[in-house]
């Protein structure tokens, strides 16, 4: 019974053995990350087109969701820029017939999103996360950031942004209309901006987002900016979220929301997984990433009946989690209860807080969503991570912003299969000194057998590859009549593979030798014995060692014309061999007669 408890609700065990001297710390993160959510959270509303009560409530009931069914000590789940950026663009053109259908549809975007990521959770789809690249996160934040501060500079010229603008159209209205900007607007703004530069230079303990927005709403107030033209946010509801029920959708708004929520379910989740992951080398602490997707599922399902919309893990308020000294989730569900009270005792200070204000923390948020350092190290490791994050880029400016991370998937996915395709195979030959097999000198080669390593998969991706090199060795060497594959470095093999070695096989078979194996991992082996090409190879040709592989197709397979004549010496044995002195490999051991060939001059294994 405990251990069914347990995983319905994973919360149990830690709170049945909570600790109070935590308390305290958990009450001191808690109570800050919530001093830095009440303004974060009314300015991501804005990025997302919807008022800003919107994004305190996706505060509040979702981040302590999250944080009861998580396993991260110190992730908190609330509103993030680009989620927010997603549901703009996903909503843009819905939210044009009218505002409470638009509202509407952000909570029935949060439900789609929340089933999503739970099905995702429960079939432990965990791993697919791997193909999202840290280029394409890159990528998609640094566009993001542009489009964010794009959006906020028309509010910086005192402009009225136009849902549904491109980039290249927006910019076009700025340019034509720089004759309307407001001088109060644009002082407020960098007024705003400022304060929290300076405020997290000199003393990054202070909210500086919420003093900025203090300082600038008491301007409003104290001078009466109003009657000059500055828009405010206006009154907010004195009131906990309402609960709401997304009703069932049409088919036709169904398939409108799909493409958008499935962007922001998989990119949610790399943000969430990935500050989990930062903050946890750190605390070492254990992980369970199936769940993490059910948590921030359940986050988003909550998020659709309180009034909220889509959440993800937010980089800034963890850190702050973790910087203040939180323990445990309990300071995640402090911060969900602060934001609360905040929102009934503080709402009505909302009717003087500039909208510029607001703009000026979205500014000073896009511009720490680059990350520059991060950028230059993944563009001077490899072309493919350099490629895959402007491609990335790009697409978000000039694309529709949830395919803009389809793309960036797609081109990774591309790029691993474009490595994954072509695995590393080349000639090794032992170095006479020290017995090691190393990669062969040029000219350099064994007349009878090519000691082939591969390095990579053998599967359906790389078969067409594989294939065809080993036949280039053969057909470039007609006396070579074996051929031993190395296989130490291989992980995956599958029912293709076995197919380009049963078409080596029967080459080899034809020319009258055989096909040896060394270094074949136990899983692999599996592979060769349920398709049934074990014993058309022969057990006794798969060994540990490569030496051991080596001896067995000598005694079996070369033949005494071809080694008399051979005029390289490859193994330590060539010397006896060329002699005719079969007898160094065993005892009594006589080579078998190879026809084939016998019949053909060596080609002096030149390459």
């Amino acid at each position: 019974m405990t251990a069914l408890l347990s995983t319905l609700f994973p919360f149990f065990p830690w709170l049945r053995h909570y600790r109070l001297h935590h308390l305290r710390a958990d009450l001191t993160a808690g109570l800050t990350v919530a001093v830095v959510a009440v303004p974060q959270s009314m300015a991501y509303a804005m990025i997302a087109g919807i008022p800003v009560q919107y994004g305190l409530y996706a505060s509040i009931v979702p981040t302590i969701t999250a944080c009861l069914w998580g396993s991260s000590a110190h992730l908190i789940t609330g509103p993030t820029t680009t989620v927010s950026l997603l549901v703009f663009t996903t909503l843009s053109a819905i939210a044009q017939e009218g505002p409470p259908f638009a509202i509407e549809s952000v909570f029935l975007l949060a439900a789609i999103v929340g089933v999503i990521q739970i099905g995702m959770g429960l079939a432990r789809l965990g791993v697919l996360l791997n193909f999202v690249s840290r280029s394409v996160v890159l990528g998609y934040s640094a566009g993001a950031a542009v489009l964010i501060g794009f959006k906020q500079i028309q509010s910086l010229l005192g402009l009225r942004p136009e849902k549904g603008d491109a980039f290249f159209e927006g910019l076009r209205r700025i340019l034509t209309r720089l004759s309307e900007i407001q001088p109060v607007v644009l002082w407020l703004v960098l007024l705003t901006m400022a304060l929290i530069v300076a405020l997290q230079r000199w003393k990054r303990a202070w909210p500086g987002p919420l003093m900025a927005m203090t300082i600038a709403g008491l301007l409003v107030w104290g001078f009466d900016l109003r009657s000059h033209g500055v828009a405010v946010v206006g009154t907010i509801p004195r009131s906990l979220p309402p609960v709401f029920l997304p009703p069932i959708p049409q088919l036709d708004e169904l398939i409108r929301l799909v493409p958008g929520a499935l962007a922001i379910a998989l990119l949610g989740l790399v943000e969430a997984t990935s500050i989990a992951k930062t903050i946890a080398g750190r605390t070492h602490q254990r992980l369970d990433i199936d769940r993490a997707f059910i948590a921030l599922g359940l986050g988003n399902l909550t998020a659709a009946c309180s009034s909220g919309y889509p959440v993800s893990g937010s980089f800034t308020r963890s850190a702050v989690n973790f910087g203040s000294g939180g323990k445990t989730p309990m300071s995640g569900i402090v911060s969900g209860l602060a934001v609360a009270l905040l929102v009934v005792l503080a709402a009505p200070l909302a009717a003087s807080l500039p909208v510029a204000a607001l703009a000026g923390v979205l500014l000073v948020v896009a511009f720490e969503m680059i990350r520059w350092e991060d950028i230059r190290r993944t563009v001077r490791a490899t072309r493919s991570d350099a490629a895959v994050l402007a491609l990335t880029f790009l697409s978000t400016l000039l694309l529709s912003i949830e395919f803009a991370v389809y793309v960036g998937v797609l081109l990774s996915i591309g790029l691993h299969l474009a490595t994954t395709s072509h695995p590393h195979i080349y000639t090794t030959l032992p170095d006479l000194k020290s017995g090691k097999l190393k990669g062969s000198a040029f000219g350099r080669m064994c007349c009878q057998m090519d000691i082939v390593r591969i390095e990579g998969s053998v599967f359906f991706g790389s078969a067409s590859f594989v294939l065809e090199s080993l036949q280039r060795r053969l057909k470039s060497h007609p006396t070579m009549v074996s051929l031993l594959i190395r296989m130490h470095q291989v992980n995956n093999f599958d029912a293709s593979g076995v197919f380009v070695f049963e078409q080596i096989l029967e080459e080899v078979r034809i020319r009258g030798g055989g096909l040896y194996f060394s270094g074949v991992n136990t899983r692999v082996f599996q592979v060769f014995k349920n398709s049934g090409l074990l014993p058309k190879v022969g057990e006794t040709r798969f060994r540990g060692s490569s030496g051991s592989a080596i001896r067995l197709a000598m005694r079996e397979s070369f033949s005494p014309a071809v080694c008399a004549t051979c005029p390289e010496a490859v193994f330590t044995e060539c010397p006896e061999l060329k002699r005719g002195n079969w007898g160094i490999l065993d005892t009594g051991a006589v080579p078998r007669r190879n026809e084939v060939a016998d019949a053909v001059t060596p080609a002096g294994g030149d390459r």
